[in-house]
């Protein structure tokens, strides 16, 4: 079983999408296409894996803690996000189609949705439910959000289920293996903050 706070794990998602979003301004400002396409596969990827493995692991421990009023915003502030990055893969595949500037707008408005997310999670909501629980309930937590992680689509879908559960995992599993095939020839970067299980920048399997 894995030892940490839970806050802590879940902020290296955000974190990453926090230096990503940086990096990806400054390789517009040198309208750099490639390097831009490439980190824009990269917010996207991160993004939708941390959605899900929130709705599968984190929100479901909210309800059972009398959260049950924030998990719903919390999925609900997901389903935005996951349409705003929907949004960003398409304008991605079509970057020389749309031109870098529309894009760029694309990018920073998902990336801006996620961390107007993130930031109530980490000033709020986590602490709550981070002094809920005591050691060993928050290292299972760790545990459950990082196998979550690995089971995760790689790509967003809006329309597929958010209350966790079976069917999520299901439709998960499913689109998983479609996202893995649609990422191949794709170009990604490398994230700069990583999980306590060590797994390399990139691995979800």
């Amino acid at each position: 079983m894995t030892g940490g706070i839970l806050l802590d794990e879940i902020k290296v998602d955000h974190d990453n999408i926090r230096d990503l979003l940086e990096r990806f301004k400054d390789a517009h400002s040198k309208k750099d296409e490639d390097l831009c396409v490439a980190i824009s596969n990269t917010i996207i990827r991160e993004a939708a894996v941390h959605s899900d493995a929130e709705e599968l692991s984190i929100y479901k421990l909210m309800e059972k803690h009398g959260m049950t009023s924030v998990a719903e915003k919390d999925r609900s502030d997901h389903q935005e996000v996951k349409q705003a990055m929907a949004e960003v893969d398409t304008s991605t595949q079509a970057l020389h189609a749309d031109g870098l500037a529309t894009h760029a707008k694309r990018v920073e408005k998902a990336c801006n949705l996620f961390l107007e997310h993130a930031k109530e999670e980490e000033n709020d909501q986590l602490p709550r439910l981070c002094a809920a629980l005591d050691g060993d309930d928050q290292a299972k937590a760790i545990d459950d959000f990082l196998k979550a992680r690995k089971m995760a689509p790689t790509r967003p879908h809006p329309s597929a289920p958010q209350h966790g559960g079976a069917t999520q995992k299901a439709a998960g599993a499913a689109a998983k293996a479609v996202d893995e095939l649609s990422n191949v020839g794709r170009k990604f970067v490398d994230v700069k903050y990583r999980h306590s299980d060590g797994s390399p920048s990139g691995t979800y399997t």
